[in-house]
């Protein structure tokens, strides 16, 4: 669990209040993502939905909280806006998030939820070259795999984006990704998935201290196995059954809540959420902070952690914008 907050805990480790705030959400057509939503809008976050398309329950969330809200202030809510956004695809990315902007006039949240879990079209097993089910190019330049688009460099994308806006802002930024305990676990039938979301939590931890520098939380929640849109596609389908234990999304999304607001956490903190029980019908969730400084080698003998300690008193003072010689 994250840590105790005490008399000496900095000023900056304080509780995130989601009362009128504005959020971004990739991947909010369906399952986790989507239920994150729900709960945002219902805290009094207005959000920007993006992706590719809406199920038909985002469609009625969407109709439930319209946009530009009442103007009555009695009866004054949050509001939602869907923006069709292909993640892959850093124009686009750029123009929702400079929509969002200019929509609801900042964005404080973003929350990197859109998420493939090694299709045929894009697995390490079935190759381009021979794979006529795979999108991903035999000859493209520079090489690279939809699962790996999708899952590590579009969400890196966008918080470059957004870390960027809210430190050139002067904004305390909130930036939430949904990763998996697959980051940290492994799988013969799906490298890519787990290489992926693996990179996502190295990412986190490497940029934990962007609280301290910048005032801008950063955090992952890592998943086990859930029940979710994602899972249930045929071509993975029998890797959970109905009847198997595993997370719903209204379970990982209150703690997608909770890693988002509570003071513990937003210094890279990576917070597994596990599956526990016998059967579906008595799934429970465990919750823990994944103890990776644990796999740490000790830095001796050179000046690694001196440059480090360096670069973020630059960051502090100069933004992402000067580069540090």
């Amino acid at each position: 669990m994250g840590s105790a907050i005490n008399a000496e805990t900095p000023a900056w480790v304080k509780p995130y209040d989601l009362k009128d705030k504005i959020a971004v959400v990739t991947g909010a057509g369906s399952g986790i993502n989507l239920a994150t939503v729900k709960l945002l809008l219902q805290a009094g976050t207005s959000v920007v939905l993006a992706d590719l398309r809406l199920r038909p329950e985002a469609e009625e969330l969407v109709a439930q909280y319209p946009h530009p809200p009442s103007s009555d202030k009695a009866n004054k809510k949050a509001s939602a806006v869907f923006m069709k956004t292909d993640v892959v695809d850093w124009a686009q990315l750029r123009t929702m998030f400079d929509g969002a902007v200019e929509t609801f006039g900042r964005v404080d949240i973003v929350i990197n939820g859109a998420g493939l879990f090694e299709p045929p079209s894009s697995s390490f097993w079935f190759n381009p070259d021979h794979n006529s089910l795979a999108v991903d190019s035999v000859d493209c330049n520079p090489g690279v795999y939809q699962t790996f688009a999708v899952n590590t460099m579009s969400p890196i994308r966008l918080a470059q984006i957004a870390v960027d806006y809210w430190s050139q802002n002067k904004m305390e930024g909130n930036l939430l990704w949904l990763a998996s305990a697959g980051g940290y676990v492994h799988l013969m039938q799906c490298p890519f998935y787990f290489a992926s979301k693996a990179a996502i939590v190295s990412f986190v931890k490497s940029t934990g201290r962007l609280r301290s520098a910048l005032g801008i939380r950063n955090s992952a929640v890592t998943p086990g196995m859930a029940h979710t849109p994602m899972t249930q596609q045929e071509y993975c389908k029998n890797r959970l059954l109905p009847t198997d234990v595993g997370l719903t999304p209204e379970i990982i999304a209150e703690q997608m809540i909770k890693v988002l607001t509570a003071a513990e956490y937003g210094d890279g903190n990576i917070v597994e959420l596990t599956p526990m029980g016998t059967c579906a019908a008595d799934t429970q969730c465990q919750v823990r902070e994944v103890p990776l400084e644990l796999l740490y080698p000790p830095v001796v003998g050179n000046h690694l952690g001196e440059e480090d300690a360096e670069f973020v008193e630059h960051l502090k003072t100069k933004g992402m914008r000067e580069w540090m010689n």
